[in-house]
């Protein structure tokens, strides 16, 4: 082999090599880290957080997740979403139970629409069969309405009544703090 034709094949070879190493170093470009794809928290999303995926792949089940902000888990129920609620003294609205074991405090939000000044509510606390319960709270209420309460049994009710002589649209959310 001459000179010409080691030099030539030294910068063929520079050029091969280049081109194997730019995509390696460069894999992330199209995205950013996203730690809820980091199924086994190692730092990188790669072809093994692909093994937990393939083990759930088909499950059914609540497509809610509880979230861990500043060491606190939380959790949104939407228990009411535009409920229409019926005018009169028969008019009402009543929440299933909602299992609030294992958090610490709750957080219901009502609104309604329209505003009113002939509404009330009242929070049931339930123990863990569903029977025994406790009147946690009663109010009377306009436009929106929110309350924190200390956990103090399994599970909770919200009853909703519209005395007045129409109808009205109610959301409700309750937000569960560990």
């Amino acid at each position: 082999m001459n000179r010409k034709q080691f030099i030539v094949s030294t910068l063929f070879a520079s050029i091969l090599l280049t081109l194997v190493i730019i995509p390696i170093t460069h894999q992330q470009i199209g995205g950013t880290y996203d730690p809820w794809l980091d199924y086994n928290e190692d730092g990188k999303i790669d072809v093994n957080d692909l093994h937990p995926l393939g083990q759930a792949y088909g499950t059914l089940g609540d497509p809610t997740k509880n979230v861990t902000t500043a060491g606190h888990v939380s959790k949104l129920i939407r228990a009411a979403v535009s409920v229409s609620v019926d005018p009169g003294p028969w008019g009402s609205w009543d929440s299933d139970l909602i299992w609030i074991d294992g958090y610490a405090k709750i957080t219901i939000l009502m609104t309604l629409n329209p505003s009113s000044l002939n509404c009330t509510s009242t929070v049931w606390a339930y123990d863990s069969s569903g029977i025994t319960l406790w009147l946690v709270d009663t109010c009377k209420f306009e436009r929106h309405w929110v309350k924190t309460y200390d956990v103090m049994n399994q599970q909770i009710r919200v009853l909703f009544y519209n005395i007045n002589a129409f109808s009205i649209t109610l959301n409700v959310d309750i937000y569960l703090v560990a």
